[in-house]
């Protein structure tokens, strides 16, 4: 994984080293630079700035072990005044496969007529190669980098359907004088990009557009908005004014034609005949292979790997199948919480893993204090404010000191309809085909009109879902804030000025696909393209990343994802067992005891840090002193939040975010060093 940043539109040079200054926990190994046209040969290792430290040296070679909108096809904007010559790249590795200096980026072909920076893996680099050396192509490295190069010559754009991995890549043809950039298809890897005037950039980081100094420092209110709503920013949203995040499975292509955004994959529920072919035992059967096999090609490092292991089903899977394939005990990685967090820690199951698969197990205990302490890291690397996302801050900080791989079980609740919600939309649609439409409407005005404690009762909780869409169903589930809820919390003058905001409703209706009918199938899609890939996939990108640590996803490899995908649902959750196929293909692997354990959704004791450690900060957050300065929040209304945290009537996550918000505000937008690792 690496950090990659560009200008198309800018002849200095230097602010693509600013850009690149800021990532450099994304690369420490190397770092890179291309100017078109070239008047020298590709620049390497030089200082950003006088006063800042050059980076470390390369490692050496080890031998090899085995609708802008709401997205698609948009123009952006013409670059009107664009003139050749005005194309410079910025890189910074690090390095996992071939850790030669021929691994350097940027990397050209052989002429130098196309030049590339990328960040990720392209797990099946080794059968491209073979086929593009049958057709003529010539390797200088070893890399899965050069790979997309010569594919990029044969196949052209079309060659993104032939990369199975996680991606972001920016391409510069010389020839065509084009620009090809593209993400991958689960959104695995970040890309962000800016248009200002005549110039277009793009890079690993949102920080890093903020370095080049040509965006302003203002708060997106619509990226806000729905940052209140799902505790992130979905793509392509950010929460700065003119920058935007390519959402996944798309691509982009820039000419002095102008920019257009495209997609290229989506995920598709049903579509295969030959799936609904198979019977029960027979989906089993290909559900592992296609699970082994992507663990399998996730093994290819020249660098220490590892594996997280929360002790859930996802983790333990990956660990054990891992442990399989390897001549060596695999190492391992847990969070645990001490007592504070007893009620809620999932090491006892991790140990088991680890014992039953004899792994070289590490344990990390997190607690109120490490968070205070590293807060501001935490902040910085979160790169746009989350909700979630501290847990995989520390194993990463704990991994990166043993290894500089690591492979996660995140993917397993989307696709296999592990979530609590999966079963509460199905118990809110049983509910609902109860009532014909007098008695449904009857009900819909008694819950109206009924008081707030007695709506917060089971069934009558219920009512409030009756009538409404499948989008409104789910963003209700999904939402922290509802509507009603954000109009009382926004300042009068800051909700007069922005009345026209769209409603996450509206965004996650252009997330959905009108030929899947089937509910689990509706809730899984939303799961794939919303939470996991503008949540968890973002967050432990960052997360691991500011530690210079790779992570690795098999459950969401794309060819495993289009099969799962056409599985019957009832198969996927079966009665009140969720996951049914997936634990079933998994039965001869893991012990019982973890195949058969109720689910615990990974959860933190930020309440008792919240009250504890993090109380100053957090209660100068809410002050109203700090509120006001702001301008974005009605004073009351937040302290109506906080109390309600105190009381016990609100969860811990509606204070957080604001926690969280407001850090990363001061640092990003207050702060004129803040783009400077702490």
């Amino acid at each position: 994984m690496c950090g990659i940043c560009g200008a198309y539109g800018l002849r200095d040079l230097s602010i693509v080293r600013r850009m690149c200054h800021v990532m450099v926990h994304r690369g420490p190994d190397d770092e890179g630079y291309y100017l078109f046209p070239k008047s020298s040969p590709p620049e390497s290792k030089k200082d950003v700035r006088p006063g800042i430290t050059k980076e470390s040296p390369m490692r050496r070679g080890a031998p090899r072990r085995m609708k802008i909108g709401l997205f698609s096809r948009e123009n952006v904007g013409l670059l009107t005044s664009w003139s050749p010559g005005s194309l410079s790249f910025g890189h910074r590795r690090l390095a996992i496969i071939d850790l030669s200096q021929a691994g350097h980026q940027p990397m050209s072909n052989e002429e130098g007529s196309v030049w590339v920076v990328h960040n990720g893996e392209i797990y099946n680099f080794p059968e491209l190669r073979k086929r593009l050396e049958q057709k003529g192509h010539r390797f200088r490295s070893d890399t899965d980098t050069e790979v997309i190069i010569h594919s990029y010559e044969e196949w052209g754009e079309e060659c993104l359907q032939e990369f199975r991995g996680m991606f972001a890549f920016a391409l510069w043809d010389e020839k065509k004088e084009k620009l090809f950039l593209a993400r991958d298809r689960l959104g695995i890897k970040p890309l962000y990009y800016a248009q200002v005037n005549d110039q277009f950039l793009f890079a690993s980081e949102l920080k890093a557009i903020l370095a080049s100094g040509l965006v302003k420092k203002q708060l997106d209110p619509q990226g806000l908005h729905y940052f209140l709503s799902f505790y992130s920013v979905p793509s392509p949203f950010t929460l700065i004014q003119g920058v935007r995040s390519l959402p996944a499975g798309h691509k982009i292509l820039v000419s002095q034609n102008g920019v257009r955004i495209i997609p290229y994959w989506d995920v598709s529920f049903g579509n295969k005949s030959d799936v609904a072919r198979m019977d029960e035992a027979e989906i089993k059967l290909e559900l592992r292979r296609l699970l082994e096999e992507a663990v399998r090609i996730r093994l290819i490092s020249d660098v220490p790997l590892g594996a997280f292991l929360s002790g859930g089903v996802d983790s333990s899977a990956i660990v054990g199948l891992m442990s399989r394939m390897s001549s060596l005990p695999v190492k391992t990685f847990s969070v645990g919480f001490g007592e504070e967090g007893a009620d809620i820690d999932e090491l006892r199951y991790a140990r088991i893993i680890a014992d039953r698969f004899s792994t070289d197990h590490t344990e990390v205990i997190v607690s109120g204090k490490d968070v205070l302490e590293d807060l501001d890291r935490i902040i910085y690397g979160m790169d746009q404010p989350s909700g979630d996302g501290i847990n995989s801050y520390f194993v990463s900080k704990a991994a990166r000191k043993r290894i500089t791989v690591a492979l996660s079980g995140l993917g397993g609740d989307e696709l296999f309809a592990g979530y609590l919600h999966f079963r509460l939309l199905s118990k809110i649609y049983s509910f609902e085909e109860r009532f014909p439409g007098m008695a449904k409407k009857f009900l819909v005005n008694f819950y109206r009109r009924a008081p707030s404690k007695i709506r917060e009762r089971y069934p009558i909780n219920l009512m409030g879902y009756l009538g409404k869409s499948f989008v409104d169903k789910y963003a209700r589930v999904r939402s922290l804030f509802t509507e009603e809820e954000k109009e009382k919390i926004y300042s009068a003058a800051y909700l007069q000025a922005n009345r026209d905001l769209m409603r996450p409703e509206q965004f996650l209706s252009s997330l959905t696909d009108n030929n899947v009918q089937n509910l689990i199938e509706k809730i899984s899609r939303l799961e794939l393209k919303n939470y996991m890939a503008h949540t968890l996939l973002r967050d432990m990108d960052v997360m691991s990343m500011i530690h210079s640590l790779e992570v690795r996803v098999p459950l969401i490899d794309h060819k495993l994802v289009e099969f799962v995908c056409n599985i019957p649902s009832h198969l996927k959750l079966q009665g009140s067992t969720a996951k049914y196929i997936f634990l079933e293909s998994l039965r001869d692997l893991l012990p019982e005891e973890i195949v058969n354990r109720k689910k615990m959704g990974f959860e933190l004791p930020m309440a008792s840090w919240l009250e504890k450690e993090l109380k100053p900060i957090v209660e100068d957050v809410f002050s109203p002193r700090s509120v006001k300065k702001r301008g974005i929040f009605d004073p009351d209304q937040l302290e109506r939040v906080y109390s309600d945290f105190k009381k016990g009537r609100a969860g811990y996550l509606k204070v957080w975010v604001f926690v969280v918000l407001e850090l990363w505000m001061r640092r990003f937008l207050d702060n004129p060093g803040g783009l400077i690792n702490p």
